[in-house]
């Protein structure tokens, strides 16, 4: 299947396990402890996609239905694991395709695999998602809405793509309150708050059981900037940074800020491996 048919196709089965209707029998109904379904839009790549999550006490199979009652998501545990392997939480991620308008609107270079803002949008419908998972007599009810409200991208002041930084002083990150959406038509928006990630992006390639060190935090829709401690900078390192805009509805906007180095790297190499 094509990546571009990956991304729009609105129904989409995590397993043949999926195509099972729910039992509509459960003696018990419970709610889910957590639901959502958003979009995240990277203004720096001009793509954007769905992400959903949620979060039980455990179930064995379990869908999502858009506004319409379509099936969007469907999963469930392995035949034999249900004792041992319900599912309790879960993340999920779409490709995120390239927007033509989103190209012309920021500039970004035009992509072969882009989609028009009409397909991904009607593929993804504003409105309430209906989330239901089954386990034993149990069946769990949740819903979440999707707006299609999306922010702009939060424009990074400080530092600059390919900044030398001290490494034994703290380092604040600063950018421009965000306060309209990122192209007209998908606003007006309300931004409610900030997330700002580092990482440490020196070895693009980790050894086996190695994770990625990074740092992250969490700021109100009023902040402007948030400091990064020193304790989590070290010498020789190259960083890479970014700013999430999160609008009322959750959905988010990503600004990629480029990298910035410690210590003796000269700022020709100061470039993302």
């Amino acid at each position: 299947m094509t990546k571009r048919a990956n991304l729009i196709g609105p129904i989409v089965f995590a397993s043949m396990a999926s195509a099972v209707a729910l039992p509509v029998s459960a003696g018990v109904v419970t709610s889910f402890k957590q639901t959502n379904v958003h979009f995240e839009t990277n203004a720096s790549a001009c793509d954007m996609g769905i992400q959903m999550s949620l979060d039980t006490d455990g179930i064995t199979w379990g869908k999502v239905e858009n506004p319409y009652g379509q099936l969007v998501f469907g999963f469930g545990a392995m035949f034999g694991q249900q004792e041992v392997g319900d599912i309790t939480e879960m993340f999920q991620e779409r490709v995120e395709p390239p927007i033509i308008e989103l190209e012309e609107a920021l500039g970004c270079e035009f992509s072969d695999d882009a989609v028009t803002l009409d397909e991904l949008l009607g593929a993804w419908p504003a409105g309430v998602y209906e989330f239901e998972g089954f386990t034993g007599r149990e069946l769990f009810q949740g819903e979440a809405e999707l707006s299609h409200k999306i922010p702009a991208g939060p424009r990074i002041v400080k530092p600059q793509d390919g900044d030398i930084v001290r490494d034994d002083r703290n380092l604040r990150v600063r950018w421009k309150k965000v306060t309209e959406a990122i192209i007209h038509e998908l606003g007006p928006v309300t931004v409610v708050g900030y997330h700002v990630v580092v990482a440490d992006v020196t070895v693009p390639t980790l050894a086996p059981g190695e994770t990625k060190k990074s740092y992250d935090v969490d700021v109100p829709g009023s902040a402007t900037s948030v400091i990064i401690p020193k304790e989590f900078l070290v010498p020789n390192k190259i960083y890479a940074f970014e700013v999430l805009a999160t609008e009322e509805s959750g959905n988010q906007t990503i600004s990629e800020g480029g990298v910035f180095c410690t210590g003796s790297i000269t700022p020709d190499d100061c470039v993302e491996p």
